[in-house]
């Protein structure tokens, strides 16, 4: 969405997006706005007072471009979380931009691919800050982009509160808080009187937005009269009893897309401009949002960290060493060691590493072993000379480490909390742009709240979740609250693999090996493993198997082009 808010100083030359804290900003920025008040102009009015920090005032999912002609520069300027996609072209002074990367692409007429980006698809899933394609970027979440004749500049307005922890004597005051953050990070999203689509999977997540928002919608707390659930359902999925539960218990309609039919990737669907997995889910979302006239999408993503589902947690014991309460240590250690079936020496040795300077503390410990941080295992086909050009597998040098100066028992989260939000894994996603499609427990004072809690309250020994139990049980039907297990992808996605596996095991040319990516001995091997159900390291083999697609449509659009231009 296009906005010309201006005045002889600002001018908004690009909005797209939703301020959650509108009311709060109209009340400090009255004697700016001149009687405007829209999104924008509140944007122009907060920049204009404060400058490049002060875009740490506006609340929600956004993106913006400012021309500021006293100091002729151009700002770019994401949200903390990155939902909202703004990519830049900067040569010569000159700073090219647009929300849609396929107009970037065109305008630019960019052809050659960013091999940082490539290594870091195949490894991490995406590479902060960078695009497929060279000399285009995407803009950090947190961050402005100055650009100016003589140079560009990149701040941030938006940094996490490692330092931060909240301390109440009664439990239930974290239960109150929680409750209070998050039906307002529904409500703020529920602001449309245009139907709703509600993401529900079954777990307690998507389950606890689609309860809340129901709940505020038929108290006739905010405009829309209709929430819809669309869930992706398979033969014996385990979520699918309890997403019954849920519509019932709401009262509610839901959608079921199965994944036999609507595979998570097909070989001319794994994304148009870049790589991208369940795209033929996300069409099939975006035709029923049209059909439904629905604007809004809400989901239950990055909840998990958010709530602590941790079944792992044991470096809370660092934390009693730290403050040299030995005993306390060895007792919680010796819980942990139970629960997890793990020496007691393991667990307080993890501990001790844990308790060193963060220039010391090795960084290995803060990769759940749930797979949080790091969901690749050893094996690779990445040949040497692209890992030795890329630098593939060295994630310090890809993501920020302020992390490390958390509080131990904290680290992991806050590493997992960085590079989810340095991937911008929140983006909307290729078919739903022109959708609000937005994260409640991204909201940003709820994670600033709940990144702020002790990880104890969040996490106990054989508790994942223990504060999102206590506060959201009265939600949820009765049978969820009794919910331990939690449905995983592995079926839909192997159902997807394994005939593009075989289809690939038995092509004579692969584009990723061509072109030096991976290693075509090692990639064959995994291929033929992968179809027979074997060990493969299946996470990065997904990522080949979808940057090969990938390059090949790219390739066919590109002869299909030249052929129409000939003809």
């Amino acid at each position: 969405m296009l906005a010309q808010i201006q005045n002889t100083r600002v001018e908004i030359v690009h909005w797209d997006g939703r301020l959650d804290n509108r009311p709060d900003l109209l009340l400090r920025l009255r004697d700016s706005l001149n009687g405007a008040n829209s999104d924008a102009a509140i944007a122009r009015a907060t920049y204009e007072r404060w400058g490049t920090e002060g875009l740490i005032h506006l609340i929600g999912d956004w993106s913006l471009v400012i021309r500021d002609h006293v100091n002729m520069t151009t700002v770019l300027a994401s949200d903390f979380a990155g939902v909202r996609p703004l990519y830049y072209h900067v040569q010569n002074g000159s700073v090219q931009w647009s929300n849609r990367l396929q107009s970037l692409v065109n305008a630019l007429d960019v052809s050659d691919l960013d091999e940082e980006y490539i290594a870091g698809f195949l490894t991490f899933g995406a590479y902060p800050n960078r695009t497929p394609y060279k000399g285009i970027w995407s803009v950090p979440p947190g961050h402005a982009i100055c650009v100016s004749r003589n140079e560009t500049k990149v701040t941030r307005f938006w940094s996490m509160l490692i330092g931060d922890t909240i301390r109440y004597r009664n439990q239930h005051r974290y239960e109150e808080e929680l409750r209070e953050l998050f039906r307002e990070a529904v409500t703020v999203r529920l602001q449309s009187e245009s139907p709703v689509l509600a993401e529900l999977s079954g777990g307690l997540d998507s389950s606890s937005v689609v309860c809340v928002a129901t709940d505020l919608i038929q108290r006739g707390g905010v405009p829309p009269t209709q929430l819809t659930g669309v869930s992706f359902v398979w033969p014996n999925s385990l979520d699918v009893p309890f997403i019954d539960d849920v519509t019932s218990h709401c009262g509610i309609e839901c959608l079921n897309i199965s994944t036999g039919e609507v595979p998570i990737i097909a070989e001319r669907q794994v994304g148009a401009v870049m790589p991208e997995p369940f795209q033929p889910l996300r069409k099939s979302i975006a035709t029923i949002a049209r059909q439904r006239n629905a604007k809004t999408i809400l989901t239950g993503q990055a909840g998990d960290l958010m709530t602590g589902n941790w079944f792992d947690d044991s470096l809370q014991v660092a934390k009693a060493l730290r403050n040299f309460r030995f005993g306390r240590a060895f007792s919680e250690a010796l819980t942990w060691s139970k629960l997890l079936r793990r020496p007691i020496y393991q667990i307080c040795w993890q501990a001790i590493k844990a308790s060193l300077p963060p220039a010391l503390s090795p960084g290995q410990l803060y990769t759940g072993a749930d797979g949080s941080y790091a969901p690749w295992s050893v094996e690779t086909s990445l040949t040497k000379g692209f890992r030795e050009r890329t630098g593939s597998f060295d994630s310090e040098r890809c993501f920020s480490n302020t992390w490390k100066y958390a509080p131990p028992e904290r680290r992991k989260h806050f590493r997992t909390l960085t590079t989810m939000l340095e991937l911008r894994q929140l983006q909307i996603p290729e078919p739903l742009q022109h959708l609000d499609y937005t994260h409640p427990f991204a909201h940003r004072p709820l994670v600033e709240y709940l990144m702020s809690v002790p990880a104890n309250i969040l996490c106990r020994p054989g508790e994942p979740r223990r504060l999102m139990r206590s506060a959201f049980s009265d939600y949820w039907p009765a049978r969820l609250r009794e919910r331990r297990s939690k449905g995983v992808f592995n079926t839909p996605w192997q159902d997807a693999l394994r005939p593009l596996a075989r289809a690939l095991a038995a092509a004579k040319q692969l584009r990723v090996v061509d072109q030096g990516f991976v290693d075509r001995a090692s990639v064959m091997s995994r291929l033929e493993r992968l179809s027979h159900g074997l060990e493969c390291n299946e996470y990065q083999l997904r990522q080949i198997i979808m940057l090969e697609l990938w390059l090949r449509n790219r390739a066919n659009d590109e002869l299909a082009e030249q052929v129409f231009l000939a003809a």
